[in-house]
């Protein structure tokens, strides 16, 4: 299988920068490979997709959605519920999603998401900000992104 020009640029840039600083912490792996559990409506996975789309318009890494059982991240209804929309257990590989989470606010919360799996962490004001749910991408993702790896400088 051919892999994609941003997948072969990520791997150039690890081993070039193998001995850097955190910035580069997200080396090793060419994509979040995700696995959307089969309990999710089709309205639900399509902006769990949308979400990913909106990611890799940005990052060097791809967010991308393997099979059944082929996937590396798993992303799953949460087994209880909580006072959260959603979190991430990177780990574990597991993103999960809260079931009571309303179908408009299912893309809001797995952008959040699939960022903490790119490797992310939260940020005072847009995507990734852990208080206020936004769909806009900010000037602190951005920075974010690029200190995790996950983005071009």
């Amino acid at each position: 299988m051919k892999r994609p020009l941003s997948s072969v640029r990520t791997r150039l840039a690890c081993a070039l920068f193998a001995g850097a600083p955190l910035w580069l912490t997200s080396c090793g792996t060419d994509s979040v490979d995700c696995e959307i559990d089969a309990v999710f409506t089709d309205r639900q996975a399509a902006e769990i997709r949308r979400a990913a789309d909106d990611w890799n318009r940005f990052t060097v890494r791809e967010v991308t959605f393997a099979p059944e059982g082929e996937g590396d991240w798993l992303i799953l209804p949460a087994s209880v519920t909580l006072n959260r929309l959603g979190y991430a257990q990177r780990k574990r590989r597991l993103i999960r999603i809260n079931p009571v989470t309303p179908d408009d606010q299912v893309y809001a919360v797995a952008l959040h998401e699939l960022g903490h799996a790119l490797g992310l962490g939260h940020v005072k004001e847009g995507v990734m900000d852990p208080d206020r749910q936004t769909i806009k991408f900010s000037a602190f993702d951005m920075a974010e992104c690029r200190r995790a790896g996950a983005c071009a400088n």
